[in-house]
């Protein structure tokens, strides 16, 4: 799948793929650097930076195995909904910078 995207699969970046949602952003922060005449460049620029942030925050809460949970399973089912509502304020920031 990533040969037919272009893009660095997880068995080629980093240790297990570790690294793999680190190229994911910085492809997705990377990727067009056009911008539109009448935006405000800072809010644009930082849009996909909050919106990728918040994906990376909410991976927190996912066990890492049986036994190795790092909150507990009620709570962190709350700060997961919490955290994935917070993501599209991204795609509004970035709508309302470019005017």
């Amino acid at each position: 799948m990533a040969f037919v995207q272009r893009r660095k699969g997880p068995d080629v970046v980093g240790l297990f793929g570790f690294l793999q949602p680190l190229a994911d952003g910085s492809k997705l922060i990377l990727k067009e650097p056009i911008s539109p005449s009448s935006a405000n460049f800072s809010l644009f620029r930082m849009a996909p930076v909050a919106t990728f942030m918040l994906s990376l925050v909410a991976r927190a809460v996912v066990p890492f195995d049986y036994g190795m949970v790092l909150s507990d399973p009620n709570i962190g089912l709350l700060y997961l909904f919490a955290i994935s509502s917070l993501g599209v304020y991204g795609i509004i920031i970035a709508g309302r910078s470019s005017n």
